[in-house]
């Protein structure tokens, strides 16, 4: 930055002059001095150019930054959110597989004791058929045994 070159001449002009004695008054170049002004003011608009355009420069990264931060932040917050809801999904899932297997459970007990009193009924219904067969076989027997004459 040619501008601080300049300036630092003119400062190192001001402490080497030559002072006046008996006064605080310092003799300085007066045409040294008018021409380095006249550069720094040829100078200046250029140098204010650059600083704006490097202020803009990094305006711009600044905000390409903060746009991918935005969007990596978006992005995170997303994923965690399907990440929620896939983990919400599974545990409703596993709660109604767990639901279902109960309700299962239930109706195949339910099923069992139901099969289990039908054959209880069936099995006590053939034993009464049964008796009464077996009563009239025996009975059929001891009619026969005495019609038939003994020897």
């Amino acid at each position: 930055m040619e501008i601080i070159v300049l300036l630092d001449d003119l400062e190192d002009e001001i402490k080497n002059a030559k002072r006046m004695p008996l006064t605080s008054k310092s003799l300085i170049d007066v045409d040294y001095f008018l021409e380095k002004l006249d550069r720094i003011r040829a100078v200046l608009p250029e140098e204010i150019k650059t600083a704006i355009k490097i202020i803009d420069e990094r305006d711009r990264i600044f905000e390409d930054a903060r746009r991918e931060s935005k969007y990596i932040l978006d992005d995170t917050r997303f994923q965690a959110a399907k990440l929620i809801s896939d983990d919400e999904i599974t545990k409703s899932a596993s709660q109604v597989a767990e639901e279902m297997i109960s309700k299962s459970k239930a109706l195949s007990q339910e099923i069992r004791e139901g099969a289990n009193q039908y054959a209880v009924e069936l099995l006590t219904y053939l034993e009464k058929v049964l008796n009464e067969s077996l009563k009239s076989v025996e009975q059929g027997l001891q009619e026969l045994n005495e019609w038939t004459p003994k020897t």
